[in-house]
């Protein structure tokens, strides 16, 4: 039994050295016409904080708030799994499995469950220029009287995220 002991304790070690923690997340503004009306400045901004396991699997929280100048405005929030399934020293490629919530104002909801995948750049040791490129899963967002539900990939110019990365 101790040797069982020692062993778990000298694998957590070791995983624990190989492990880093990283900061970053994405940011956004637009400009955004309604009809004849005026342009509104519209913004997102999603920091997010991962945990590195090793080359393959990481794993994360983003938070994020968006909205439109004098406009509605979202919270969201979405922990995240990171599979890195092809890797080299300057480029990877990878599926973020993700479920998320968003609070929209007037007491609506939201809530998703897929994949993205994504492309991560590593910049440096420490910097890394990550995109993801779409969805593909269930999304839901209403009211108790009134829902939307959307299942399939979705891929359009509102689904693309640029980010950067800085691992300690």
């Amino acid at each position: 039994m101790k040797k069982f002991f020692m062993s778990m304790a000298a694998m957590v070690v070791a995983i624990s050295a190989s492990a880093q923690v990283y900061v970053g997340g994405g940011m956004g503004l637009a400009s955004q016409k309604v009809g004849d009306g005026d342009s509104k400045l519209s913004y997102k901004l999603v920091p997010e904080i991962g945990y590195q396991f090793n080359k393959q699997w990481e794993a994360g929280l983003s938070v994020g708030w968006e909205g439109v100048e004098d406009g509605a405005h979202t919270f969201e929030i979405a922990p995240y799994a990171r599979y890195n399934f092809c890797t080299s020293k300057l480029v990877d490629l990878f599926l973020e499995g993700t479920v998320g919530y968003k609070h929209y104002e007037h007491d609506v909801d939201g809530y998703e469950f897929g994949i993205k995948p994504g492309i991560k750049v590593n910049l440096s040791d420490n910097v890394a220029f990550v995109t993801k490129v779409g969805f593909l899963g269930y999304q839901q967002k209403g009211t108790d009287d009134f829902k939307v539900k959307k299942f399939g990939f979705d891929l359009d110019g509102t689904n693309i995220q640029f980010g950067v990365n800085y691992k300690f």
